[in-house]
């Protein structure tokens, strides 16, 4: 199955808000203008989420459906490639009561789930070709996606 699309509309200068279909918003804007979640940390919340609902489950059946869990992600920025050149996720669940043996099985288990389930992991590793339509007017424009 497909993904929703995403519409991205400028509500000023400087930020812009994501709708999906089911109307959800996030407004969008740059780091140093405020609050808003910037287009990188939309990356990342979206790589944390992703590994996180990838591993729910077996945390949930290890550890138990309701224990808290956290995923830390961070990323180091290349500045001469404007690009992210290394992306960290840590998990941070409470172990204490497995042992040592427990605790890694554990920690295989969710390296498998997310390394199997996170759609957005797995886009972003090996890479993946961005396309920009132009606008429907021609040169300059910007149109919708096109397949």
């Amino acid at each position: 199955m497909n993904p929703s699309p995403v519409e991205v509309h400028r509500e000023s200068s400087g930020f812009f808000v994501a709708t999906n279909a089911r109307g959800a918003r996030i407004r969008i804007g740059r780091v140093a203008d405020g609050a808003d979640f910037s287009p990188v940390e939309l990356l990342l919340a979206a790589l944390g989420a992703c590994a996180g609902l990838s591993a729910e489950g077996v945390v949930g059946r290890t550890v138990g459906e309701e224990a808290p869990m956290a995923v830390h992600v961070a990323g180091t920025k290349d500045k001469p490639t404007n690009r992210l050149d290394t992306i960290r996720m840590a998990f941070d669940v409470d172990l204490s009561t497995l042992d040592d043996d427990e605790r890694a099985t554990l920690a295989i288990k969710i390296v498998r789930a997310v390394e199997r389930g996170c759609t957005v992991s797995r886009t972003v590793e090996p890479g993946t070709s961005v396309e920009l339509a132009p606008l429907p007017g021609g040169p300059g424009s910007a149109g919708e996606p096109r397949s």
